[in-house]
């Protein structure tokens, strides 16, 4: 039986490279969506990680931590450090004192720009960087820090991390190094320093530059909230709810949860091309195994007048297509691992292969086929003998 599967796959290699093709694709659509979804979402997860503030705090309406405007007035920074007291300006103003436990605070605005590489989008932080670099582990490993923007010259300075600068060109077309000069918000900055940790966004200017070129006044998106020791982030986070409603208050420890509360819609459209993969293989296999027992009637009809049962029949056809199936597997799995690296060689995505997520594509490739031979292999079993002999 085995000497025949491989002489009918030989025979026809043209057919045999097509349904191999076909399988292919069904698992290239899943090993490199799912793996950029999950890639993606790791990396996002694993840059807010990075940031030390215990507590994130940001303005009413719906939470978002990738796409606020800046809504959030900054002046709420000095108002936790300081605390509150009536002005002239404002005599009916209810004092209210420094919260306790804080240690800094720091403004950080964010707005999303169309990606440099041209591929899908990328965010920008807009951050005071005094206050920054003491409610974060930021640490420039390259060049300087920024200037705060209003100083004459450091209006267009930006800082990046190590992995933005080797995955973009400058202006120049070379890597981005401190002196590159890169595009944001419509503007040229010139890079001052290359900094490490990754955190929030990979692009970093100065947050009253931003204001400036957005018309955000003297707002932000979010504010960044380090606490004088971890445990005391819950009873900070009471306070400022307390003293601040209507804001929204997150423990950073939260905010994985949060993004994986935001995947229900990125499950579903996984989900969905898991099904598209299995229909493309599954149909794939059928037109090749059915146009292949169309074409073989009076090899089958000699194989049964010799005196092959059906299920003889039935596991020759099937074994055919499971092999064209993990031919088809693998050479999917070779096309996705050669878009991992090129894909990540020069964008700025991330593709995260799994062996869960491989043995799941592989099943659907194999089940694929093993399914849409079935009803080829059924009508081959029930051929007459005679009749298909004497097919033409």
């Amino acid at each position: 039986m085995d000497s025949l599967i491989a002489a009918n796959i030989r025979q026809r290699p043209l057919r045999t490279a097509i349904s191999v093709f076909g399988v292919a694709l069904g698992v290239i659509l899943v090993v490199l969506f799912v793996g950029l979804a999950r890639g993606m979402m790791r990396d996002a997860v694993e840059r807010q990680s990075n940031v030390e503030a215990e507590v994130r705090f940001l303005p009413s309406g719906n939470v978002s931590l990738a796409s606020n405007p800046l809504m959030l007035p900054a002046g709420y920074a000095a108002a936790i450090l300081r605390g509150v007291q009536p002005t002239a300006d404002d005599p009916d103003l209810i004092p209210k004192p420094p919260v306790a436990g804080v240690t800094a605070v720091s403004p950080v605005g964010e707005w999303m720009q169309s990606s440099v590489g041209g591929i899908g989008f990328e965010m920008v932080d807009g951050i005071e960087y005094d206050s920054f670099i003491r409610t974060t582990q930021l640490k420039i490993i390259e060049g300087r820090g920024l200037g705060d923007g209003r100083t004459p010259g450091s209006e267009h300075e930006a800082v990046v991390d190590r992995f933005y600068g080797e995955h973009n060109k400058g202006k120049d077309g070379g890597p981005i190094r401190v002196g590159s000069k890169i595009e944001a918000l419509g503007h040229e900055f010139t890079v001052v320093g290359i900094y490490e940790p990754p955190m929030l966004a990979r692009l970093k200017i100065p947050l009253h530059t931003m204001q400036e070129l957005l018309g955000g006044a003297n707002n932000c998106s979010f504010l960044l909230v380090k606490c004088e020791r971890q445990e005391l982030a819950e009873q900070v986070i009471e306070t400022l709810k307390q003293y601040y409603p209507g804001n929204h208050v997150v423990n950073a420890a939260d905010i994985p949860a949060l993004y994986s509360q935001g995947l229900t819609a990125v499950e579903i459209f996984l989900k969905v091309v898991m099904g598209l993969a299995l229909v493309i293989s599954t149909l794939v296999i059928l037109l090749a195994m059915y146009t292949t027992i169309t074409e073989r009637t009076r090899e089958i009809g000699i194989l049964k007048s010799l005196g092959a049962s059906k299920r003889f029949i039935v596991m020759t056809i099937e074994k055919e297509a499971a092999l064209i199936s993990v031919m088809g597997v693998v050479f999917g799995f070779l096309v996705s691992l050669a878009g991992k690296y090129g894909i990540e060689a020069n964008t700025r995505l991330m593709i995260e292969l799994r062996p869960g997520w491989l043995l799941i594509a592989a099943a659907i490739g194999v089940l694929g086929g093993v399914v849409g031979a079935l009803y080829p292999a059924m009508r081959a079993a029930n051929l007459d003998p005679v009749e298909a002999i004497s097919y033409d």
